[in-house]
């Protein structure tokens, strides 16, 4: 059982990784465009950078999500 509390606290921690990695993202996101709003003129080619930033962010969360989420279906499965 502690095999699997340990496994599953890994996957956790690994999501939450993730999902602090996109959100800082974003966060970046939100900052450049305030930025532009301000009147500044920031680079679009960082633009593209935080774009890409965030797709891959947001793959690098679902397949953390599909990682965890694949255990979780097979103990479901075995308790019926």
């Amino acid at each position: 059982m502690s095999d699997t509390y340990s496994t599953s606290s890994q996957s956790m921690h690994a999501l939450r990784r993730a999902n602090d990695k996109l959100d800082g993202t974003i966060g970046q996101i939100d900052h450049f465009m305030e930025r532009q709003m301000n009147g500044e003129r920031p680079d679009p080619a960082e633009f593209m950078q935080l774009l890409e930033k965030q797709a891959t962010a947001q793959q690098a969360l679902q397949a953390q999500f599909k990682l965890f989420e694949k255990p979780m279906k097979t103990v479901l499965n075995e308790t019926k």
